[in-house]
């Protein structure tokens, strides 16, 4: 008798995310993930109770190669003001490189935030980023988080043109179009906003 073979958890979730890369995640099942795994659906019903806990599983790594990316962005883009500059092109980077990933995380329904306020300057890593605007603007925290919510608004829409294939950007285009952003917001926030 042949020896069973041994499918890990890590083994699923590698498998589910390429699936995820190469197709999106509307293609990823039971059946197309023991293809990938040449097994049968078994192993995964053992390590994952259900379908939904296999796309939680997916979900969740899909955040960690995210964070990842901005991780790196965060720590190559030196301390000064343009520090969102650095991360937004790698926001931007990551719909075009990871597009599919990109779509699971941020157009989907498990993107699911409510208001301006949840979306933009609450989840990890924003209050740094807010409160460095804030010190090199002189901007009260809420005007800051303000301005960063406008950049937030304005880096999602391009990375989801971007992802849907609506439109094409050099980076330098793309540059220039968030330093606009952030000097516009900046002055009319400065100047006490439009009435």
């Amino acid at each position: 008798m042949a020896p069973k073979i041994k499918i890990s958890y890590e083994d699923i979730i590698k498998a589910s995310i390429a699936i995820v890369r190469e197709q999106g995640m509307e293609f990823v099942n039971a059946r197309s993930v023991a293809a990938k795994l040449n097994c049968s659906i078994q192993p995964l019903f053992r390590t994952f109770g259900t379908m939904d806990d296999l796309k939680s599983a997916i979900y969740k790594r899909a955040e960690e190669i995210y964070n990842k990316a901005m991780i790196a962005a965060l720590k190559n883009s030196g301390e000064d003001i343009f520090v969102f500059l650095a991360m937004g092109l790698a926001y931007i980077d990551f719909a075009k490189t990871e597009t599919n990933l990109f779509r699971l995380l941020f157009m989907s329904n498990a993107f699911n935030q409510g208001s301006a306020a949840d979306i933009a300057g609450n989840t990890a890593g924003d209050e740094k980023v807010i409160a460095l605007i804030s010190t090199s603007t002189g901007l009260d925290a809420k005007k800051a988080q303000e301005l960063y919510t406008g950049l937030w608004f304005t880096t999602h829409g391009i990375a989801s043109l971007l992802a849907t294939n609506s439109c094409t950007l050099t980076e330098d285009e793309t540059e220039r179009i968030l330093r606009n952003v952030f000097k516009g917001l900046l002055h009319s926030l400065k100047d006490g906003g439009i009435e």
